[in-house]
């Protein structure tokens, strides 16, 4: 499968296509919610001047497009579904952003640093009703089928966020429970947008069951490359706060694995991890090359291989239209081909 577009021109195009009708449904909200909301997005600052948005991937919108087709027709078709999906992976974000005390986004302070917890709160609120005012919009079938999967995407990836949040600060993680935390706040919600994708445009039920594969493997393959990405990648060291998820002491999988092996340097993972310090950033690249030491980042790369290629290998079942497959494929190899 071959494409005249690289990964980058895809999501590139994917922005350009889904902004006016993003825009049009934030539009929706009253303020000070708008506000707050386009602030989120990057298309203006605090103060409310013109901004341009920097970093933004738009995944879910893209698998979702991409999984009905590569005409217009067949994008406009899923449009308005695609920016309920946004919207929902928005307010994700914006909670996510201050259970987790992130400062920087997208190489901006985050939402609610810059208005607060409570108004913070309420954006991610709004954002998902938003969303389902949205779906609502589609034919009465589809709008039940649509917001029934997105209201179980989205109450898992509450269980998820606390799983998350109490996981910090200990040696003591569990591989498996790791691994049940990126499913749930990642491969399952991209396992929705790419069924959305399929469904909108009439797929059979052997498609959409082989959609729901491309986007449980595409999805892992996103939150390996997001953790491989956030401690060894550089094309985002701007956009983020550096080692954020080390710095928190996050449970991980890939520290999981590491933390299984024996010897000094696993020793001094576990002690790094049990400790409660502020770490300084030559603590952190220590903790990166004990981590790389123990296995942690050989597994994490294989992994991310692994789920690419069985997501590419989902995809001529999952999608009948050879542009769509193509780019597609080319979408997820792009994060096994940034690997060394």
């Amino acid at each position: 499968m071959k494409t005249e577009r690289t990964s980058q021109q895809i999501v590139d195009d994917v922005i350009c296509y889904m902004e006016p009708a993003l825009r049009e449904a934030t539009a929706m909200l009253s303020q000070p919610v708008r506000h707050m909301a386009e602030y989120h997005f990057g298309w203006i600052d605090a103060d409310g001047r013109p901004s341009t948005p920097v970093g933004f991937r738009r995944r879910p919108a893209l698998v979702a497009l991409l999984c009905a087709g590569s005409t217009k027709k067949a994008w406009d078709g899923v449009r308005n579904a695609a920016v309920a999906g946004t919207l929902m992976s928005a307010a994700g974000t914006v909670h996510d952003d201050i259970s987790d005390h992130e400062m920087l986004r997208k190489g901006r302070p985050t939402l609610w640093t810059v208005f607060g917890v409570p108004s913070a709160i309420q954006v991610g609120v709004a954002l998902h009703c938003l969303a389902f005012e949205l779906l609502a919009t589609e034919t009465p079938r589809t709008a039940v089928e649509l917001s029934r999967r997105a209201a179980y995407a989205i109450r898992e990836c509450c269980s998820g966020q606390i799983h998350d949040v109490a996981s910090e600060g200990s040696s003591r993680m569990v591989l498996e429970d790791s691994l049940d935390l990126l499913e749930s706040t990642i491969a399952f919600p991209t396992v929705g947008v790419a069924m959305v994708g399929a469904l909108m445009r009439g797929a059979s039920e052997d498609e959409v069951a082989a959609a729901e594969r491309f986007g449980y493997h595409a999805g892992m393959a996103m939150a390996f490359f997001d953790d491989w990405e956030g401690v060894w990648g550089t094309s985002r060291e701007s956009l983020e706060e550096p080692w954020a998820d080390l710095r928190r002491r996050k449970s991980r999988a890939f520290v999981a694995f590491a933390l299984r092996s024996r010897g000094p340097a696993r020793d001094q993972l576990a002690a790094f991890y049990d400790d409660t310090t502020e770490p300084s950033i030559e603590q952190l690249e220590h903790v990166a090359a004990l981590i790389e030491e123990c296995g942690g980042r050989t597994w994490l790369e294989d992994r991310i291989r692994e789920h690419t290629s069985l997501a590419r290998r989902a995809l001529p079942d999952a999608v009948p239209d050879p542009a769509a497959q193509a780019e597609l494929a080319a979408f997820v190899g792009a994060m096994a081909d940034e690997l060394p």
